[in-house]
């Protein structure tokens, strides 16, 4: 190992990296999610991908597993889901978080009801692990940071925390509000975790009138979804 005054040296510039590392790579890797067409029913349970369910003339893109956001490890303590919803039902849609929910299919006494994002709270453990490749611990006057082997384990020691809901969890997420007849609106809705662990969960909509107040169905779309 190279002598103790240039390994203190570059552990001190290390840390003082650190301080701003999570607000570059992070703002770095948000980004606005762009609708992607789908079909008419759910085709597909991949990671990621679209799937979608329509009724009434209202259609709802869903995507699982893809938030990229601050903080990364949010997955850990709450299910993100990517919501689009159109409205060409020829009413105007009243659009509500207590409209949203998860269910099991296999079990009725299985709801998980979509959170407000402003209601998520909760400390997220974020290890310098969780950050991308691309910001990785690399010096391009010296080469690693550390002699190999050091640094991986330097990584998995290093964290910190940050308070949900964060700033970009709070700006990502979808408004509730009223949609429009011919409009549309998107975001993140985020559900809380669970213990049941159920292969297949269906996502539901409800459609209410924003005028009336009354209800005019329901859009379902069924999910594959990995709880980790």
């Amino acid at each position: 190992m190279r002598n103790a005054r240039e390994l203190a040296n570059r552990m001190k510039w290390l840390l003082g990296a650190l301080a701003g590392l999570s607000t570059l790579a992070l703002s770095a890797c948000a980004h606005s999610d762009q609708p992607i067409p789908g079909p008419a029913v759910a085709a597909s349970h991949g990671h990621g991908e679209t799937l979608a369910g329509e009724n009434a003339g209202v259609r709802v893109l869903a995507r699982v597993q893809i938030w990229n956001g601050d903080p990364p490890t949010l997955s850990q303590y709450v299910l993100p889901i990517w919501m689009q919803i159109e409205n060409h039902s020829g009413k105007a849609l009243w659009l509500r978080y207590s409209a949203l929910r998860m269910e099991d299919p296999n079990d009725s006494q299985v709801t998980i009801s979509a959170v407000p994002p402003f209601k998520v709270n909760g400390k997220a453990i974020i290890p310098i692990s969780a950050v991308p490749p691309e910001f990785g611990i690399e010096d391009p006057w010296m080469g690693t940071w550390l002699e190999p082997g050091f640094d991986d384990y330097l990584a998995s020691k290093m964290s910190w925390q940050e308070s949900l809901p964060t700033k970009e969890m709070l700006r990502r997420a979808i408004r509730e509000g009223v949609v429009a007849d011919g409009r549309k609106i998107a975001g993140f809705v985020y559900f809380p975790k669970t213990k049941q662990d159920p292969a297949t969960l269906t996502l539901r909509t409800d459609l209410v009138d924003a005028i009336t107040n009354q209800s005019f169905g329901q859009v379902e779309i069924p999910l594959a979804v990995v709880l980790d």
